[in-house]
């Protein structure tokens, strides 16, 4: 009987542990609940900051620039030719 009794209070701390161990995985599963919510809404709001969300973005804006300045180095370097072309004649 010493031996039952024993084995029921061993059964007994084993099951407190786990018990211990569970309520201490359930308090990170929560910790980790609450940084994801916050990451998402920090992911979402870079998202509408970067691709703009249905309105001007600032990869559009960005590709927009490197365009215009484009376009402006080659009409620069077109005059530039002009004028050497001329200056040698």
């Amino acid at each position: 009987m010493a031996d039952d009794e024993r084995c029921d209070q061993m059964t007994d701390d084993r099951w407190r542990r786990l018990e211990e161990k569970i309520s201490d995985i359930q308090a990170g599963i929560a910790e980790i609940r609450s940084i994801y919510d916050a990451h998402s809404k920090a992911i979402d709001r870079l998202e509408r900051t970067i691709f703009g969300n249905g309105s001007t973005g600032l990869a559009t804006k960005v590709s927009a620039i490197l365009w215009m300045s484009s376009a402006i180095a080659g009409f620069v370097a077109v005059l530039l030719a002009q004028a050497v072309a001329t200056w040698i004649r």
